[in-house]
């Protein structure tokens, strides 16, 4: 097993230390912030004042490969700290990403689950789809898949990064990366342990262990492991997780420092594989049927999916100046989809919209038996930062060099067609009870392919003036495609691309400054051809960003907000062939994003946290020639609102007890990119409270959907299947620290 034999070997932190002027060892690690999870030194920038605890608000990011602060990086940065998800009680990335300025994403599974349904995977930023592996990123690693999702309780914050980010990334989606940034050891000996109890069978148990191995503290360690059974408002849906995250850090000399990393998480899930989309005259909704209806699936078994990943991180600090990394990861992803699972395809019947009776259309399917998924990834990173003076001016540079091999097969896969094509049956879909379907399973062709890039990338951030900063960067990136399906010979082709960015940043005073950025992105595609067997040309993109930063209350308070254009081109889509014929594909035209978003996290007074998210955003296809024009992408509102505000009593008999509201809003969005029509938009409020005035304990309560507001969450991008949102559901969480020195 992967795990077994790279246990200590490993891979990142997204981070880069910050270049000291006067001291080339490496920053002090002896303990965290006091928000109990950020043990890394902010990036070195100059402030008046004194530097306020994080909160909610961050001032500095960890993605751009670069010691920038937030307000020199010019481009739109959401951070979600750890303090937010403790407060908020998030469990999954979804609730998560609630508080990002223009991120849409469902879940589906349950108000508490981490993982998302089968098949309900669309995730966009500022109206465009993100690609499923490569914009979801561990310590900017590339490291699985939607599907196979770390728990949410191995990382300290997470970074969305907006816009297009191939300069720094390679290959990727122009609507930007979500990336995940892992805990890491403390010097200070500390261990937390997080019981969680809840509605719909939810139960969770967290401990997180740190502390120095040894008296001298130039060695570290950390360990989490976490324990989920949650089960889900659908009846018989549930996820039991299990993950182990040990992790290692030594200060080898003052000067080079080594971090290493492992990860083993399991997960087996009965899917909530949702219900059949009505067509309306308005578009789609949901049939007047229970939320805890199992839909569609008469017999079921778990699937399954491992996650084993190692990562190491090697630091040298060359001199007071210049800094030197080299990163490795390895990660496999393991599903075998093990399912005795059959859907049927709907329509409804009479005139009635309340209606039960239901007719199943003639393409019933079989899902699975005997149906694996297997990734490998390998990936390197060679990177050289520093800093020096020309003219006088300060110029921060980076350079490097990066390797990726992402291995992908699929095979056993098998359909029931035999014996149901035009068959047509009325039944009662409230009782649940469907007839299950007979015949000879259709072996499927096995396919997969094995992407191999190299990337070359140089960036720098010139101080102009006192308050100008510019901002270039530029990569080459080489992609080796390899595909297969089933008997076919394999296709092989290399594809290249050369990719850049400029910036500007100018200081207003010390506490606003305005910026402009324009970028490029660079996907290739890998299993799309057109109707002469070639593979399509490389997804292309732009961004044009204008926006402002600010802060607020003696900078406890940030302000941040942006508008923008977004165009992406060459979009693979299936195209329309009529039944018998092959299939094939084509590259869409011009898919333009305009848009308007503005974000406020911090602590404008004591004890009192703030958020607020809000974007809005028209997102369509904009070529005349496109058989898809005016079509809306699905999964993207015009508007979308998050907001939390939390307030913790700092004086009297009622010191330490908090209590907060959550407020999450979405307009109508399309179902699918490619299919007409939207579901309807919804609210959903939550409540929150906490009590921290216990001597090593803390206690939170959430309630999720304090209106039990019915609504519709998410579609399935491809089969037109919807899932309800959570009914009110209730988590309950106990804190306690074992122990600190």
């Amino acid at each position: 097993m992967l795990f077994k034999k790279t246990l200590l070997a490993a891979a990142v932190a997204s981070f880069t230390l910050p270049v000291r002027a006067t001291d080339p060892q490496l920053p002090d690690v002896s303990s965290e912030k006091s928000n109990g999870q950020d043990n890394t030194p902010l990036d070195t920038i100059t402030v008046t004042g004194e530097r306020v605890d994080e909160g909610f608000k961050v001032e500095d990011q960890r993605s751009g490969k670069l010691p920038m602060s937030i307000r020199e990086t010019p481009q739109s940065v959401s951070v979600i700290t750890a303090e937010s998800l403790e407060q908020r009680q998030v469990i999954n990335l979804m609730q998560a990403l609630e508080l990002s300025a223009g991120v849409t994403q469902y879940s589906g599974n349950g108000p508490f689950a981490g993982q998302p349904s089968f098949g309900f995977n669309q995730t966009t930023i500022r109206g465009i789809a993100i690609d499923d592996l490569y914009d979801f990123r561990d310590d900017g690693f590339v490291s699985g898949s939607f599907f196979a999702i770390p728990d949410l309780g191995i990382y300290e914050r997470i970074e969305v990064i907006k816009g297009a980010n191939s300069v720094l990334y390679g290959r990727g989606s122009v609507g930007g990366i979500i990336n995940r940034i892992r805990k890491k050891p403390l010097a200070e000996r500390r261990t937390d342990v997080e019981l969680s109890v809840g509605s719909f069978d939810t139960r969770r148990v967290e401990l997180d262990m740190t502390g120095a191995l040894g008296d001298s503290k130039t060695a570290r360690g950390r360990f989490i492991a976490v324990f989920d059974d949650s089960g889900s408002f659908v009846d018989g849906a549930e996820t039991q997780r299990t993950v182990l995250a040990p992790s290692v850090e030594f200060d080898l000399t003052a000067s080079t420092r080594l971090l290493l990393q492992a990860l083993r998480q399991t997960e087996d899930i009965v899917p909530n594989t949702g219900m059949p989309l009505r067509v309306s005259g308005d578009g789609f909704d949901a049939p007047n049927i229970s939320r805890s209806q199992l839909n569609g699936v008469a017999a079921r078994n778990p699937y399954q999916w491992t996650i084993e990943s190692a990562q190491a991180q090697l630091e040298h600090a060359l001199d007071d100046r210049w800094l030197a990394t080299l990163r490795l990861s390895v990660a496999n992803t393991d599903t075998p989809i093990k399912v005795d699972a059959y859907t049927y395809g709907f329509r409804e019947t009479g005139d009635d919209p309340d209606t039960p009776e239901i007719e199943r259309r003639g393409d019933t399917r079989i899902i699975g038996s005997e149906h694996f998924i297997d990734r490998d990834i390998w990936s390197g990173e060679l990177r050289l930062t520093g800093e020096f003076e020309v003219g006088g001016r300060a110029v921060k540079t980076g350079f490097g060099a990066e390797v990726n091999d992402n291995a992908y097969s699929r095979r056993g896969a098998y359909q029931n067609i035999e014996g149901f094509s035009g068959t047509s049956t009325e039944f009662n879909l409230y009782d649940g009870n469907f007839e299950r379907p007979t015949g000879e399973f259709t072996p499927g062709a096995d396919f997969g392919g094995d992407p191999r890039a190299t990337g070359y990338y140089a960036q720098a951030q010139i101080s102009a003036t006192e308050r100008l900063k510019v901002l270039l960067g530029a990569r080459y990136d080489e992609v080796k495609l390899r595909s297969y399906s089933g008997d076919a010979p394999i296709d092989e082709e290399t594809v290249s691309d050369v990719t850049g960015r400029v910036g500007l940043t100018f200081d207003l005073n010390q506490n606003a400054s305005l910026y402009t950025l324009y970028a490029q992105s660079f996907s290739p595609v890998l299993f799309d051809f057109d109707q002469n067997g070639q593979l399509l040309d490389p997804e292309t993109g732009d961004i044009y960003e204008v926006g402002a930063k600010t802060e607020w209350f003696d900078r406890r308070l940030g302000v941040n907000a942006a508008v923008y254009r977004v165009d992406r081109d060459k979009v693979p889509v299936g195209a329309d062939v009529p039944p018998g014929d092959d299939p094939f594909s084509i590259s869409s035209g011009l898919q333009r994003s305009e848009g308007f978003e503005i974000e406020i996290n911090g602590r404008p007074l004591p004890g009192w946290d703030l958020s607020l998210a809000y974007n809005q955003v028209d997102s369509a296809f904009k070529d005349p020639r496109d058989p898809f024009f005016g079509i809306q992408p699905g999964g993207t509102p015009d508007w979308q609102l998050g907001i939390y505000s939390g307030y913790e009593i700092q004086n009297g008999p009622l010191k330490d007890l908090g209590f907060g509201a959550s407020l999450f809003a979405i307009d109508d969005r399309g179902v699918s990119t490619f299919v007409a029509g939207t579901i309807p938009g919804y609210e959903r409020v939550d409540l929150h409270a906490s009590y921290k005035g216990l001597r090593k304990a803390e206690i939170h309560v959430v309630v999720r959907n304090i209106t039990d507001e019915r609504y519709v969450e998410g579609a399935d991008r491809k089969n037109n299947y919807a899932q309800f949102g959570s009914p009110t559901a209730v988590l309950l969480s106990l804190r306690y620290r074992l122990g600190a020195t």
